[in-house]
């Protein structure tokens, strides 16, 4: 008997923190588009916020659904997509600003051809270097090539870890645009095999997101991870 109990009571610890509502990662993603808000990133970083408050509707349907695993699973997604977001609105505002200084001593210059040119004084050095430095014309990164209409299937990969890639989506919960864009090759959504060339569908309207995103709530395909692995008879679509 007090084994029983002993073994009821651990039972009941482990499903109640499986359960749990996943709290902090809910603030951390509204804090962090919260201050990509203030720095201005949905004009300065527009693609990077975009993409964080996607993932964070995502995570906010999920909890009120008491999904709570999956919201795990995508709530960090948000936060990591609105700290770049901040990052790339810095860059470009000190990109402004230092663009706006050159023009003022060209025109200046221009206006008054004999004058030698002036050191910038001490404040404004320091005010120069008080703001966050942009990286040098050489270090900058190469423009990024455009997304990748086709994708090549990799060992244990699944449609919600290609979904979930940067350069596919960003958004795991997408990943029934892939498998409509594939019913030609793709007989069940659990289940793509090494070597398949899958294609990805491109210039979506935010009406075929959200559906994708509904739909994939509503599947029982992906219900508990981002990679589950099933054998056995082929399931219909999902939905």
């Amino acid at each position: 008997m007090p084994r029983l109990i002993i073994f009821l009571l651990a039972l009941l610890f482990l499903t109640g923190g499986c359960v749990a509502p996943p709290l902090q990662e809910l603030q951390s993603a509204r804090s962090a588009l919260e201050e990509a808000l203030a720095a201005e990133a949905p004009v300065l970083a527009p693609n990077a916020y975009q993409a964080a408050q996607d993932a964070l509707r995502d995570g906010e349907v999920l909890v009120q659904d008491k999904k709570y695993k999956l919201a795990r699973e995508i709530l960090p997604f948000a936060e990591a997509h609105a700290r770049r977001a901040i990052l790339q609105a810095q860059r470009e505002q000190a990109d402004r600003e230092l663009q706006k200084i050159r023009a003022q001593e060209l025109m200046r210059t221009a206006q008054l051809p004999n004058e030698p040119v002036r050191e910038p004084t001490p404040q404004t050095r320091k005010a120069i270097i008080a703001r966050p430095a942009a990286p040098p014309a050489a270090a900058r990164p190469k423009a990024r090539p455009a997304p990748p209409a086709t994708y090549h299937v990799g060992g244990g990969e699944t449609l919600w870890t290609i979904a979930a890639q940067p350069d596919i989506y960003g958004d795991p919960l997408l990943w029934p645009l892939i498998y409509q864009a594939n019913r030609d090759q793709i007989r069940d959504p659990r289940q793509v095999y090494p070597g398949q060339s899958l294609t990805i569908p491109r210039k979506l309207s935010e009406d075929e997101k959200k559906l994708a995103r509904e739909k994939a709530l509503k599947s029982r395909i992906f219900p508990v991870g981002p990679a589950p692995r099933e054998t056995g008879a082929p399931a219909g679509p999902p939905g």
